[in-house]
């Protein structure tokens, strides 16, 4: 879908002559992805039935005339904000003008102003940030935080009973957070394809930053040191992609390829890590109580300290603990002999098109252990599981396998390699979802679910992260002064 008629040819020339210049109008942007974009739950716990209908009026903007709150400031919404279903003030990241200034910050929503402290907000520092009050009435006898007050009450833009029937009933999913930009409605009208090949070009800018970023470490560590460390950054997803970038980093290739065996090296990074348990003090299953033993005489050699860092466990999902992910990562070393950019160039060499390259490296990933049946030395997973399936794989090879090979390739002026890197990006299929996607189908999809039969590709996907990440996060969903924001037709014109 989207991408079958055409061709990275038809895409490269739309990438330079269109969406990169269009970018690069952003005042401040880092062009390269340093944007750090927050994450939300998709659980609705805790949310009053009542309480709901007032945060729909709020995220749907379902207000009318000019507004103004309870002292009398003239009220401007440039974005509600995103709505925030972890513990905390209902929306997030909200843009406001209060007497044409600029307010950015948190705005909670109530029934009236007491329930601030009979929910107890005041003694909680997470409402902090709270710039705006919205309550449906403000009585006179009954005061609030000191913050502006926004009355639902006399700002709707109908009858609360119209308004309680058509968003509840009708048009509002109940897992739906994120307000559709101007973007969504104008490609309402617009064929799926079209959009499809619109975003397949913002993948390609996404896929540059990414190649861009592992040169630019390249020339700090080297080629080879700067893909060891994005691949144990990949590793880590997002908990604890932070600490495995650190463990690459302290325990660099150059100190692997010193050590002659792989039961050492196996140590080296395990003690390292600080994930060697203490024999005396964890219950250790009988079948590894000799390899932890062995392990820690190997570690003691080394002579070193682990390295400093915090392994995050909370909410993990047992198949994704810290040593599962460390020894599928050393497994993937062990197969590349240590010389990881070096194996991808090989594979490279040996595949005819891309779908071959993208089964070679799915293979590579997929490595087979004693430890699908773990999930540390201590703890046996119910079920055995790969270390890494195939979507985790292909999520690698989308972000930092394919970005190295096109690295390479650039480096190395071999139009060949480069071009695979791209083609095999744009043939692998659809990656599987996570929540910030979601958010961007609520921003550009009316109705979200539209995202199934546009986003058949992982470069379709990463197009509309790239779109989300650049214009909506960085300009705060503020549609007004967005460049991407264009007549359907004329936003779909560059790609025919």
């Amino acid at each position: 879908m989207g991408l079958s008629s055409l061709t990275l040819r038809q895409l490269l020339p739309v990438l330079a002559t269109w969406y990169l210049p269009m970018r690069g109008r952003l005042p401040g942007l880092d062009p390269f992805g340093s944007l750090q974009v927050a994450e939300h739950t998709e659980g609705t716990e805790g949310f009053q039935c009542r309480e709901r209908f007032l945060q729909i009026l709020w995220n749907e903007q379902r207000l009318a005339g000019e507004l103004r709150t309870r002292d009398g400031q003239r009220l401007e919404v440039v974005s509600p904000g995103i709505w925030n279903v972890e513990p905390g003030p209902d929306f997030r990241r909200a843009v406001l003008r209060l007497d044409g200034r600029i307010v950015r910050g948190d705005v909670e929503v109530h029934r009236s102003p007491g329930d601030w402290y009979r929910h107890g907000h005041g003694r909680d520092s997470a409402y902090g940030d709270v710039v705006l009050h919205v309550v449906w009435r403000a009585a006179e006898k009954e005061s609030g935080p000191p913050l502006p007050v926004l009355e639902l009450a006399t700002a709707m833009d109908g009858a609360w009973r119209d308004l309680f029937a058509e968003l509840q009933v009708e048009l509002y999913p109940a897992a739906r957070r994120i307000a559709p930009g101007r973007c969504a409605l104008q490609w309402a009208g617009t064929e799926d394809d079209r959009i499809a090949r619109l975003l397949a070009v913002a993948g390609l800018a996404r896929f540059e930053d990414k190649t861009l970023r592992l040169q630019r470490r390249a020339v700090a560590v080297g080629e080879e040191q700067a893909l060891y460390e994005e691949l144990f950054g990949a590793l880590g997803y997002k908990a604890n992609r932070d600490a495995f970038r650190a463990l690459a980093r302290a325990v660099p290739l150059a100190d692997l390829r010193a050590v002659p065996d792989a039961e050492g090296r196996e140590a080296l990074l395990f003690g390292a890590a600080g994930l060697l348990p203490d024999p005396s003090l964890t219950q250790v299953r009988a079948p590894w109580q000799e390899a932890l033993r062995r392990g820690w005489d190997r570690w003691w050699r080394f002579d070193r300290e682990p390295v400093p860092v915090t392994w995050s466990r909370a909410s993990l999902r047992p198949t994704n603990s810290p040593e599962r992910r460390l020894a599928a990562g050393l497994l993937f070393l062990e197969h590349c002999r240590l010389q990881p950019l070096a194996f991808l160039a090989e594979q490279a060499t040996v595949a005819r098109q891309p779908r071959e390259l993208l089964r070679l490296f799915e293979d590579a990933l997929d490595t087979r252990s004693p430890w699908e049946g773990m999930i540390d030395f201590a703890t046996p997973l119910a079920r055995p599981a790969r270390l890494l399936g195939t979507a985790r794989a292909r999520d690698i090879a989308v972000n930092v396998l394919l970005p190295a090979l096109h690295a390479l390739g650039l480096g190395r002026q071999d139009e060949r390699l480069g071009g695979l890197a791209r083609e095999t990006y744009l043939a692998v299929p659809c990656l599987q979802d996570n929540r910030l996607l979601k958010e961007a189908c609520h921003r550009f999809f009316v109705p979200p679910s539209r995202g199934k039969a546009i986003l058949a590709r992982a470069a379709i996907q990463q197009g509309l992260l790239e779109v989300y990440r650049s214009f909506c996060l960085a300009l705060e969903g503020d549609c007004t002064n967005c460049p991407f924001v264009a007549p359907a037709e004329e936003a779909a014109s560059p790609i025919g």
